[in-house]
């Protein structure tokens, strides 16, 4: 039996003391990211602007999420 390997997904938040938040997402391929880009915009507002790496121009990828929430 094969082993599943999940690609690794990395999220840099950077908060500036003027309070402009900037996020930072490796790991995905293609439009993918921008399913991630929609939960830290529920968490943080709207995007301001956008700069897409070469991954964004790469194949998508199906994504799927699992969102924990604990009190």
């Amino acid at each position: 039996m094969g082993e599943l390997i999940m690609p690794q997904r990395e999220f840099a938040i950077t908060i500036a003391p003027d309070g402009t938040v900037t996020v930072h997402i490796q790991g995905y391929k293609g439009k993918s990211c921008l399913e991630a880009l929609k939960l830290f915009e529920q968490i943080v507002g709207p995007v301001q602007s956008r700069r897409e790496t070469s991954e964004f121009y790469e194949p998508d990828e199906p994504v799927r999420y699992r969102i924990d929430q604990r009190h």
